[in-house]
């Protein structure tokens, strides 16, 4: 574990809070963008994934720079509206849908990628009060992924839960029931969740869809294919896919079945355009000795940064002078649980109260997650070419959320 050092300014912000990194957000989104472009052309639409963070800045910012939203919830389809979203901006997706919604979402020009069969019972309920002419309904595709990319996926013995299954017949019988409807499906969804986010994953992916496409002749009608998300995105690992590994994979195969000039490609990039964007600052506010080990308290929270409570190392930053090294510290939030332990380090140096701590990479999955458990929600500022500025702060109020 490498220490690094938090910068000075830090200490002139209130903790605990979420900084945004808008160069590295606008880095993210132009590394996304452009190698993508590359191998498909501008044939593209990227969705912002609202459950990965719904901050307002961050959808207005989106849209700025060209992104749909992707929403998974009736909720979520009416938030992005009220950020200012057309529905013809809107992927509509998850397992979740209303009538109300759907019709809305189809008369208006949203994308919706269908799920499951009582998802289609809506689209046969919808039908008579809308046009099918340029209506735009995907089908998400559930295969066995895990047999071609053994061991990567999250589940192994178990299997997605997301989707009309291949192997059972399920998605075959879907494309027939709308056949019946006389409704056209304009797409394929295909979003896995994966441990190792590897190119042999995404090529799999992008396979079964040119399978598919070929055995059930849906290459005319196609407008789009949506690849989800599920990258590596916003620093570089060894031995871990780079964008533009991830763009020139998916594009050689699907290139093999469909032309970019003819076929939106959809990506729907959550953790590899927000992770990075955000980090978190934390500072400390007690210490003491139990048995041989430092306890340091500080007044953020595990919550909120690792809200699933994954077993994960969280890359982190001090700013301390030289001091002592200490042989074992546990760096504590400031709840009542015993379980809210952020860190566990051996010979670091001595920490003390006043000194901030720097988590990296909090953007993704932290902030949707935030409540009022026993604090306030954590201040956010914005950190851009002129400075800091806050763009939302900690207020008793929000304790009266309902």
């Amino acid at each position: 574990m490498e220490q690094k050092n938090c910068k000075m300014e830090h200490h002139r912000l209130a903790t605990p809070c979420y900084v945004i990194d808008l160069n590295q957000f606008e880095q993210n989104i132009n590394n996304i963008k452009s190698e993508f472009i590359k191998e498909w052309g501008y044939n593209i639409i990227l969705g912002y994934s609202i459950k990965t963070n719904h901050l307002p800045f961050f959808l207005s910012y989106a849209k700025k720079n060209g992104f749909y939203s992707e929403a998974v919830s009736s909720d979520e389809y009416y938030y992005a509206i009220s950020q200012g979203y057309e529905p013809k901006e809107i992927i509509y997706n998850g397992p979740q849908k209303d009538c109300e919604t759907v019709q809305k979402a189809l008369s208006e020009g949203s994308i919706v990628n269908l799920d499951n069969f009582q998802d289609l019972k809506l689209i046969e309920k919808i039908l008579p009060n809308i046009k099918k002419d340029g209506i735009n309904i995907g089908i998400r595709v559930n295969f066995d992924l895990e047999s071609i990319c053994n061991g990567e996926t999250n589940f192994e013995d178990e299997f997605s839960r997301f989707g009309f299954c291949v192997e059972n017949g399920e998605f075959e019988n879907a494309l027939l029931y709308l056949d019946k409807l006389n409704c056209t499906v304009r797409g394929l969804h295909l979003h896995y969740t994966t441990k190792t986010r590897s190119l042999s994953v995404f090529k799999a992916i992008a396979k079964k869809v040119a399978e598919l496409i070929l055995k059930y002749k849906m290459k005319d009608g196609l407008k789009f294919i949506d690849m989800g998300g599920g990258f590596w995105g916003g620093r570089k690992f060894q031995n871990k896919p780079t964008m533009e590994e991830y763009s020139k994979t998916i594009a050689y195969e699907l290139k093999k079945v469909i032309p970019p000039d003819k076929v939106q490609l959809i990506l729907e990039p959550g953790s590899s355009l927000l992770a990075t964007a955000v980090y978190y600052l934390t500072r400390v506010i007690n210490t003491r000795v139990i048995r041989n080990t430092n306890i340091i308290t500080v007044d953020g929270s595990l919550l909120h940064v690792n809200p699933f409570l994954n077993k994960r190392e969280l890359d982190f930053s001090t700013y301390s002078l030289d001091r002592k090294l200490v042989s074992k510290q546990i760096i504590c939030g400031s709840t009542c649980l015993e379980y809210d332990r952020i860190l566990n380090l051996n010979d670091y140096n001595e920490f003390r109260v006043g000194d901030i701590i720097k988590i990296h990479n909090a953007g993704a999955y932290t902030m949707p997650f935030n409540n009022c458990f026993i604090n306030c929600p954590p201040r956010i500022y914005l950190q851009d070419s002129n400075g800091y500025t806050q763009i939302r702060d900690e207020a008793i109020s929000l304790m009266e959320r309902i």
